[in-house]
């Protein structure tokens, strides 16, 4: 067994994202711009860059996430991944490199639009971002184009993440369970499903969930009741705490297949996620918060001081997010442009903040 640094990360050996438009990461925790596209996805001058500096004891930036984490006593990606694949590490069997863990996003189809996301990732946004870019608050570009999964080397796999769109509502996700169960990759495959609750899971998915070795399920709710409605345009709360319960119960069925929900935390949520936690918590569901950084004008990182302290001193904020406010950033975002792009929002889906969560309102609207 090699000695391993402090930083080392066993990601860059073994996994990559591959994201719409070739902009693929190392992991979505990366802090850095797209490595340079390769069908040999785990063999990127980023992967290789990163393998020597991680392995050298160098907290490299790309990996700012992780350092940021870990300072707070939070998980980090890197401390997550090198404790799953530790029996890999503690062997030296990580080398030489290949694709074992990879996050797809193989088509934007979604039924949802949800206000933190991109026409990148759903489909049903195409509409709202040429009204935004008719009233130049958003740079229209070209529409998404997606790797083929079919073109990569599936054979090595061991962990696999299906992003979207919604997964539940993508052919093509079914299309790729098909073929690792025919070449038995999915038996002994740790699958990972990204779902915003809006489906019930119907029995094709039952099976694949059920024939894999170890199942996770993470729903994507960013609050309880109308607040997730306003989030997440086109969902409905009384379908979604629906298919909870549902997931919840098929959850059951199997020792091997867990859910937990992945809280996106915004300013127009941030009042509500102790109201979340409380919620799961009764239910014994794992939750974690994940502080959005784009788009800027939503995120808790670039408020003014004074809001950030306001959060700090509210009890309806989880003390989970005390990290991210009392952290300070250099793109301070002005009240008068949270106002502009909500209210734009707003009068595309013919909606108001203020109907949904007066307190986040009265903060941003004098």
């Amino acid at each position: 067994m090699t000695k391993k640094s402090d930083t080392f990360c066993i990601v860059p050996w073994i996994g990559a994202v591959v994201a719409p438009d070739k902009e693929n990461l190392i992991c979505c925790r990366a802090n850095d711009k797209p490595i340079e596209y390769s069908l040999d996805i785990v063999n990127t001058d980023t992967h290789r860059h990163l393998r020597k500096v991680l392995g050298e004891g160098i907290k490299d930036p790309i990996c700012k996430r992780c350092w940021s984490d870990e300072a707070a006593s939070i998980q980090s990606y890197r401390q997550s991944y090198n404790n799953t694949y530790r029996e890999l590490i503690a062997s030296d069997a990580y080398i030489p490199a290949k694709l074992r863990f990879l996050e797809l996003t193989p088509s934007n189809v979604c039924n949802l639009a949800c206000r933190m996301c991109s026409s990148r990732y759903s489909s049903k946004i195409v509409a709202r971002e040429k009204y935004l870019s008719e009233l130049n608050l958003f740079e229209e570009k070209e529409k998404a184009h997606f790797t083929n999964w079919r073109d990569l080397d599936l054979t090595n796999l061991q962990e696999l993440k299906l992003m979207g769109g919604e997964p539940m509502y993508l052919k093509e996700h079914i299309e790729i369970l098909e073929y690792l169960d025919s070449i038995n990759v999915l038996e002994n495959l740790n699958l990972m499903v990204i779902t915003n609750c809006t489906h019930s899971i119907n029995e094709k998915w039952k099976y694949f969930l059920s024939k894999a070795k170890r199942v996770h399920i993470a729903i994507s709710i960013d609050a309880i009741g109308k607040v997730n409605d306003y989030i997440r345009q086109y969902s409905k709360w009384e379908e979604v705490e629906k298919n909870l319960q549902e997931i919840n119960e098929f959850a059951k069925t199997s020792s091997e297949i867990f859910i937990s929900i992945n809280c996106t935390v915004g300013i127009y949520n941030v009042n509500k996620t102790k109201e979340l936690e409380d919620y799961m918590k009764e239910r014994n569901i794992h939750y974690y918060f994940n502080p959005l950084k784009y788009p800027e004008y939503q995120s808790l990182h670039f408020l003014p001081a004074e809001i950030k302290e306001y959060f700090l001193n509210q009890k309806n904020v989880s003390n989970h997010l005390h990290h991210v406010l009392t952290n300070t950033e250099d793109n301070i975002i002005d009240k008068e442009i949270i106002q502009k792009e909500t209210t734009a929002v707003d009068n595309f889906y013919k909606k108001n903040l203020k109907d949904y969560n007066e307190e986040i309102y009265d903060l941003f609207y004098p």
